[in-house]
């Protein structure tokens, strides 16, 4: 009997090793060849690792697995390796990704790409050699999607995937990954750091790292990323109290570091950052023009936005109707509209900023935001100590966090920023109906940031699900 256990734990002890020296063998293999030379942002997708989380899945819940699905078309057969990577290039926008699949038959790949990917148009061009000329028998189908976002490329054995926001030259690119050229080694040093993440979704550049973890009902994140050109106060802490019934709450505690002259913004390589950000461009819109540099110069380096539950505001509406004398006109309607309580609010050069805002028509004489600004609702302005808010509710109070409130907060709370978001409160009060459907797995986000070793802050997150029984990853795919 004795000897009869042995054996069976041999043989166990025995496969145990060969399935982990296989997925060794797989996730080695993952990494030859799949990230380009100039490659600036790297992110990888755990596969063996979400294999696990999918069989675990099925031995809790088998007759998911095993429900019995209409035949549809015969569709492509992918070779999956231990780990699937996508990436940015440094001279491309960093929201442009690539990445590539090993294909073993490409039956349907066509249907399935206009099915999945919506693509549309497909052309079939040759392939050329590494000294540009063409290569007799070989060739290759560019498919794009509908709004020019998605570029696919494939032959027989690859398929090469970009995403690109912007109109940029992909194709150079994507022919090389079908032919792999101009591929990253395994020794460099941002592949050797790519090696070490071990999240099921991760990503790794120059100074930055972090990673996502799929767990029963939660989503876990967590990483690191450069302070440069931010001044992050040694006890940071929020300078609003925000309302407990908050349904979002986002706090951030920090400015930009000043340069060598006095009254000036960050140094000239964060300035150009922000005026190269979607956030600090100069808007100008029907007269109305502001300029970034004057905002950021009245920054004190403390900025929070809460909403609460909805609110009503009266709303005019124009209708039009027919006048004794049969003329068309124009009538005002009040009507009675709810809208989600926003207040957003600045630790800023009150007077100063103020008058600059006025000036340029942004805030009218009725403390009102200018409608051609946010046309969505009304906003109020208004002011108190160093303090200025603006908030959807009129004469919204400001309250200040009082200096006892402060300094417990300061001792227990090492963070410059963080975000709670009541996602199940959110959908509940339906302010936003367009983003139920996609907030409807959710009910609670929370996100902080913490000065962590020099120039640099480490990040968490954790994303919470209704469902607390099932993996996350498993209700994102489902």
């Amino acid at each position: 009997m004795k000897l009869t256990l042995k054996i069976s734990a041999t043989i166990v002890l025995l496969l145990l090793i060969s399935v982990y020296g296989y997925l060794q063998i797989r996730a080695s293999r993952s990494y030859h060849g799949q990230v380009a030379k100039n490659a600036s942002v790297v992110y990888k997708l755990n596969v063996d690792g979400l294999l696990k989380i999918m069989a675990i899945d099925f031995m809790s819940h088998p007759g998911d697995y095993l429900k019995s699905k209409e035949k549809g078309e015969p569709g492509p057969d992918f070779t999956f390796p231990g780990n699937i990577f996508a990436y940015s290039l440094k001279t491309k926008a960093s929201s442009t990704l690539f990445s590539g699949l090993a294909l073993t038959d490409t039956t349907g790949l066509k249907t399935y790409l206009k099915r999945v990917l919506k693509i549309r148009d497909f052309e079939v061009i040759g392939l050329e050699d590494t000294t540009g000329g063409a290569i007799n028998g070989a060739g290759k189908t560019v498919g794009r999607s509908a709004d020019q976002k998605i570029t696919v490329v494939y032959d027989e054995k690859m398929l090469a995937i970009a995403y690109s926001l912007k109109r940029e030259a992909l194709m150079e690119e994507l022919t090389d990954i079908l032919q792999h050229r101009n591929r990253m080694e395994d020794t460099a040093p941002l592949m050797a750091a790519v090696k070490k993440a071990t999240g099921h979704l991760s990503w790794t550049t120059a100074g930055t790292a972090g990673q996502l973890n799929f767990k029963d009902g939660q989503v876990e994140m967590e990483g690191r990323f450069p302070t440069e050109g931010l001044d992050i106060p040694v006890h940071p802490h929020p300078s609003v109290q925000f309302a407990d019934h908050a349904l979002l709450k986002i706090w951030l505690n920090a400015g930009f570091k000043a340069s060598s002259k006095p009254n000036e913004v960050a140094t000239n390589k964060v300035s150009g950052m922000l005026k190269g950000s979607v956030f600090f461009k100069e808007l100008s819109l029907k007269g109305i023009s502001i300029e970034p540099d004057t905002l950021l110069k009245s920054y004190q380096g403390f900025v929070a936005l809460e909403m609460g539950p909805g609110i009503t505001q009266m709303d005019s509406l124009i209708a039009y109707e027919y006048n004794d004398d049969f003329e068309k006109v124009a009538t005002v309607q009040m009507k009675k509209v709810t809208v989600p309580h926003l207040k957003l609010s600045i630790t800023a050069a009150g007077k100063d900023l103020l008058s600059y805002l006025s000036a340029n028509r942004v805030i009218g004489q009725d403390n009102r935001l200018n409608k051609q600004i946010f046309p969505l609702y009304q906003v109020f302005s208004s002011q108190q100590d160093q303090i200025w808010q603006l908030s959807t509710l009129n004469n919204d109070p400001i309250r200040l966090l009082t200096p006892s409130t402060s300094a417990s907060t300061t001792a227990s709370n090492p963070d410059f920023f963080a975000l709670t978001a009541d996602l199940k409160g959110i959908k509940t009060q339906q302010l936003f109906p367009l983003l139920n459907s996609w907030l409807k797995p959710f009910s609670h986000l929370k996100i902080t940031a913490a000065k962590g070793e020099v120039g640099t802050a480490r990040i968490n997150g954790k994303l919470e699900f209704e469902d607390k029984n099932r993996n996350a990853f498993i209700q994102l795919i489902r």
